[in-house]
């Protein structure tokens, strides 16, 4: 199970990497939310959190992605996920899935473009709650713990 667990998480990583982010919607439960909170263990609604995206949220983060012009992401980000120690514990219907990773992340650009070019790596603990149903695996929560959230955080106009 654990394999097949594996696979899914590098799947998700994939379509971000591609920006498949239609694909990666679909890889959500249509209750499921994408949280990158400040705060540890903080509560989506109860504390301030850089993202908390419920279904409508993710949609319209990926609309507005891939079919409007913005500054922050012109030309686009390109990522590349880098995962590991995948750790995954049955609960109840679903699993509990933790994994280590780094995103790395470049906007091409030239001189006259200030930041541009350069190459940023974001550190993240990354927890899931995982339902397996007949379609196979669907995301009920995507939690992203960045190692430095209590920093200044650069553009983050793009999918973790």
């Amino acid at each position: 199970m654990l394999q097949d667990i594996t696979q899914f998480i590098y799947r998700e990583a994939r379509f971000l990497d591609d920006r498949a982010f239609e694909d990666w919607l679909g890889l959500f439960d249509d209750d499921g939310r994408y949280v990158v909170p400040l705060v540890e263990n903080g509560q989506p609604g109860r504390q301030a959190a850089i993202v908390n995206d419920d279904k409508l949220a993710r949609e319209e983060r990926v609309y507005h992605m891939l079919n409007h012009w913005f500054p922050a992401q012109q030309p686009p980000s390109r990522t590349l996920h880098i995962v590991s120690n995948v750790v995954a514990d049955a609960d109840g219907d679903g699993w509990r899935v933790s994994s280590n990773q780094v995103i790395h992340e470049i906007r091409d650009g030239d001189w006259t473009q200030v930041g541009l070019g350069e190459k940023s790596a974001i550190v993240a603990r990354v927890d899931y709650l995982l339902r397996r149903g007949e379609q196979g695996f669907r995301i009920r929560e995507k939690r992203v713990h960045l190692l430095d959230r209590g920093s200044w955080q650069g553009n983050l106009a793009f999918i973790y």
